[in-house]
């Protein structure tokens, strides 16, 4: 190394270290310094300009980015790549000006074509900032300029592509784009020798089955799927040629663009070649993969649309000879299932051939746990009787399945599912109790008759077995079905079924302890229960790790922070985050960071090695995780669990919390069983803690963040940057917002909603008028009211909000709370919290200051108190009702004998004492009172 760059280097280094030590005056001395003396040169103007504009004073921010649109727009262009990188690091913190950044890249590679390092320094940072456009221009100079390296023209087709298929392009932009992109790999594909010999292919040649894979989703985008075809069919890139080489998922390809194309002829014949009976043992081990359903679907598609009575039996005929030749095979089974059931709805058979080949289905499947999905799809076609019979032979042939052989019962559990979904939930309000009680006695009694291994066999490793089914089956009947003769005021599930439940899963659990469908559903019973301790430990069990934060943690997450924002006591061995919901929820968070730092590497590699439609799918698994609603909810969450429990500031989720941008809502159901009848609710909908979360649960969530965050500001006198804008009030509960919001949401987002206008006004704001300022005072003061009226305890020490959301036994005191009464009263004292900020505030501005009147603030922060008083006085009835001897054992009565909603069936009760092991429920109960004993004292604990 020289000693000028030594010294340059040594220079630099005073620089950075004035920066990194936050001394911005001393940085821009020094840079200052060095150009009087001569050094004039464009990269320390623009560092000049970036420490201009990172200075506090806005005097000195504006000239910053004054000097750094001139070096920008200067001529002649700037080309010195540390410098291009200065300038665009300070456009991207300024914010606003893309196109600027688009072209200080463009013009340097247009005044140096033959430097590649800029363009491909532009094109990198195009690339990873999602801006496609420019990305396609930088790709398109290099493959001008770099003509020999066949990448860049490769990089230009799927950038074009990119922008084609990109929402947020242009309808003028998706049309061109799309046809140069479909152009320019029509000319790539034309270029591929058709002599399989001639191994050298032109530079711009498709080489590789996944360029081969691009030129299908960009024919696909234009719709040409004919053409796919065609070429699939070719000798230089069709399926037998040396780039694809029978790859089978270019057979999927090929099948899905004959049905797209609807050549139904075309697709019949192709489809027939592939389920050709095998004749030698090659295509016997074949057959096994060409046995895909992709293959019987598009069989049975083009019979049923060329609709032709010659072609629909020379298809029944191959089915046939296929399950004669492979009689296990599940497809062909569905295949002759789907032909007869079109065929019956056409009116070409009638309803008794439909119900003999579901039959025979049944007989051919009945050892397996899909049979009961997979009639599911053929069954409801059937008239009512016919159903009943169906289920009748169900039932009788499943007597036949041994318990204690291969199968396991089963088949008993198929003919016990479609009992529940076709004779049970098709007729849910008259299903009587003793037939509940009977069907749940079965279940449990073939749960304990059927053999289980051993609990020595490394139960570790067995996530579970398929007589888990009948537990989690009986638990669901007695959930579904209880409200027809348990009154339940507030929610069709009985609150007292939800403990029986779940002491039926915890049993099970003891078995099983990995059964992920168990496992979920009683992190649902706790959450209902308000035993936010239990859902928690529960959860951990799971062991939920990477998307699964996206599409499953919000089991856990949704209305947490209102249920069960606390730590509970710590559990010996086990991570904070199993206790502590702030720390569950922060892990949560780094999913999102993790993840989006691992996609975008990925992304970049994909590209270099040419994988682009794995590429094309990291992009949008990038957006989908940016635009999460759950990532967006969770940072809301937390910092209400901070603002109501403490614990460690989060205010680094601030950017994602107050995100305006769209919502994508990934969140997955299906790990929950499902039995209901088709067009009936799913049982998962019946377990929520209330309506699912959507776009203006969010909008109001984010409107109380606002407020918080400006609450913060003024008690702590900080200047106020920037005073929130007061959304409609109509935007966030208007029309039909019972669907997303409780009742405790709706009227807490319209008391906030009122205290973030008098806030605003509070902060010197002129956008709100004296009328509305005596508007909001009267309604968060009516609020306040309607809510001491509601915590009012009587003489019985009832308050009408425990009657309402606490678990009753018969006409006695409340017994318990739950998920309802947490829900209510966090709800209420995150409000009350907002209000106490407020009247503080309010109190003590300066006389110059735009004022509230003094004797309502008063009484606003009188009766704040009061409600919070009241909100304590609630949470010690319950916590002493709780706590109350004899109490302990009513809960075990209460599961076994059915205590509070009349005595269950003799048959039931035996049933229920001989599965229920007694020092297990006594655990379960045990623990299911002391969680609701250390969560009333958590809510106890939040402070004004």
């Amino acid at each position: 190394m020289s000693t000028n760059d030594v010294v340059f280097q040594r220079r630099n280094k005073q620089i950075e270290d004035a920066i990194d030590g936050q001394n911005l005056k001393q940085a821009l001395q020094l840079i200052e310094k060095r150009i009087k003396k001569g050094e004039d040169t464009p990269f320390l103007r623009s560092w000049r300009a970036h420490v201009l504009f990172r200075h506090a004073d806005e005097a000195h921010r504006q000239r910053g980015i004054a000097e750094t649109l001139q070096l920008c727009k200067g001529d002649p262009a700037v080309t010195d790549l540390d410098t291009l990188d200065m300038l665009y690091e300070t456009l991207q913190k300024i914010g606003g000006h893309e196109e600027t950044m688009r072209s200080i890249w463009e013009r340097a590679a247009k005044a140096k074509p033959q430097v590649r390092d800029i363009q491909t320094r532009w094109f990198d940072f195009a690339f990873e900032s999602d801006d496609w456009k420019s990305a396609q221009k930088a790709a398109m100079s290099l493959q001008n300029n770099f003509p020999k390296k066949r990448k860049y023209y490769i990089r230009a087709i799927f950038l074009c592509y990119l922008l084609a298929v990109d929402e947020a392009s242009s309808e003028m932009d998706r049309k061109l784009f799309g046809t140069l992109a479909y152009r320019m790999v029509s000319k790539a594909a034309e270029s591929v020798p058709s002599d399989p010999k001639e191994l050298l292919s032109p530079p711009r040649a498709i080489q590789t089955a996944e360029e081969l894979l691009l030129l299908v989703k960009i024919f696909e985008s234009q719709g040409k799927h004919a053409e796919i075809v065609k070429i699939l069919d070719s000798n230089n890139l069709g399926i037998k040629s040396r780039i694809v080489q029978n790859d089978w998922s270019f057979v999927g390809v090929k099948l899905t663009s004959l049905e797209k194309a609807e050549l139904w002829s075309e697709g019949l014949s192709y489809a027939k070649e592939l389920l050709a009976i095998p004749s030698t043992e090659e295509q016997k081990k074949a057959i096994q993969e060409r046995d895909d359903w992709a293959v019987w679907h598009l069989l049975v598609t083009a019979t049923q649309k060329l609709d032709n009575a010659e072609t629909t039996s020379e298809t029944q005929s191959l089915i046939s000879n296929f399950i004669a030749a492979q009689p296990k095979s599940r497809n062909a089974q569905l295949a002759r299932l789907d032909l007869t059931h079109s065929s019956f709805q056409s009116g070409a058979l009638k309803q008794e051939n439909l119900l003999s080949d579901c039959q025979a289905y049944f007989d051919h499947s009945k050892n397996k746990l899909y049979c009961f999905g997979d009639l599911l799809g053929y069954l409801p076609s059937l008239d009512k009787e016919s159903i009943t019979t169906f289920v009748e032979y169900a039932s009788g042939a499943s007597v036949q399945n041994e318990a204690t052989g291969p199968f396991k019962g089963v088949a008993v559990i198929n003919a016990l599912k479609l009992e529940y979904c076709f004779l049970f939930s098709s007729f849910a309000s008259s299903v009587s109790r003793e037939k509940v009680e009977e069907f749940v006695s079965r279940c449990l009694k073939e749960y304990r008759d059927t053999e289980r291994p051993g609990r020595s066999s490394a139960p570790s490793t067995i996530e579970s077995q398929p007589s888990d089914d009948l537990c989690i089956l009986a638990a669901m009947c007695l959930l579904r079905f209880s409200g027809n003769w348990v009154s339940s005021k507030q929610e069709e599930v009985p609150d007292i079924m939800l403990i029986r439940a779940a002491a039926i899963l915890e049993r099970l659990i003891v078995d099983s302890p990995h059964n992920y469908q168990a496992l979920l559903l009683l992190v649902r019973l706790y959450l209902r229960l308000g035993a936010g301790s239990l859902a928690l430990k529960t959860f951990s069990k799971l062991s939920v790790k990477q998307m699964q934060f996206e599409t499953v943690a919000h089991n856990l997450f949704t209305r947490l922070a209102t249920i069960h924002p606390h730590s509970a006591p710590p559990i010996d061995g086990a991570e904070y985050k199993d206790f502590n919901p702030q720390s569950a929820f922060v892990q949560a968070m780094i999913f999102y960071l993790s993840a989006n730092a691992t996609s975008a590497r990925h992304r970049s590699n994909g590209l270099e090695y040419g994988s682009f439609v794995n590429v094309e799918g990291t992009i949008e698994l990038q957006r989908r995780l940016r635009q999460s609603i759950c990532r967006r909810m969770w940072a809301l969450e937390v910092k209400r669990v901070q603002r109501l429990a403490g614990g460690e500031p989060v205010g680094r989720y601030d950017e994602i919390a107050r995100d305006p941008s769209p919502l994508v809502d990934q969140r997955t159901f299906d790990a929950f069983m499902n039995c209901e009848a088709p067009g009936q609710a799913t049982f998962e909908q019946l377990m929520r803690v209330g309506p699912l979360p959507q776009d203006r649960w969010v909008r109001s969530a984010q409107m109380t963040d606002r407020l918080s965050g400006l609450l913060k500001d003024m008690a702590a006198q900080k200047p106020i940057s920037e005073v929130p804008e007061i959304p409609a009030l109509d935007g966030l509960t208007g029309t039909s917002v019972e669907s997303e919001m409780t009742l405790s949401e709706i009227e807490c987002t319209n008391t906030n909603f009122n205290l973030l206008r008098l806030a605003v006004y509070l902060s010197g704001s002129k956008s709100v008028t004296s009328e509305q300022i005596d508007e909001s005072l009267s309604q968060v003061e009516g609020w306040l009211n309607s809510k001491l009226e509601a915590l009012s305890i009587g003489g019985n020490s009832v308050s009408p909000i425990m009657s309402e959301t606490a678990i009753c036994l018969k006409a006695d005191a409340p017994y318990a709370p739950t998920w309802r009464f947490f829900h209510a009263v966090v709800s209420i004292l995150d409000s009350v919290k907002a209000l106490v900020s407020l009247c503080t505030t309010a109190s003590k501005k300066a006389p110059k200051g735009a004022k509230l009147p003094k004797d309502r603030v008063e009484t606003l922060l009188d009766l704040g108190r009061k409600v919070h008083q009241g909100v304590q006085a609630n949470i010690r009835a319950l916590k002493k009702q709780v706590s109350e001897s004899g109490k302990l054992g009513s809960l075990i009565d209460l599961v076994v004998t059915g205590s509070g909603t009349g005595e269950d069936g003799a048959q039931l009760r035996s049933e229920l004492e001989k599965v229920l092991d007694t020092s297990t429920l006594e655990l379960f109960c045990g623990e299911l009172m002391e969680s609701w004993d250390e969560a009333l004292g958590g809510v106890l604990a939040v402070r004004m």
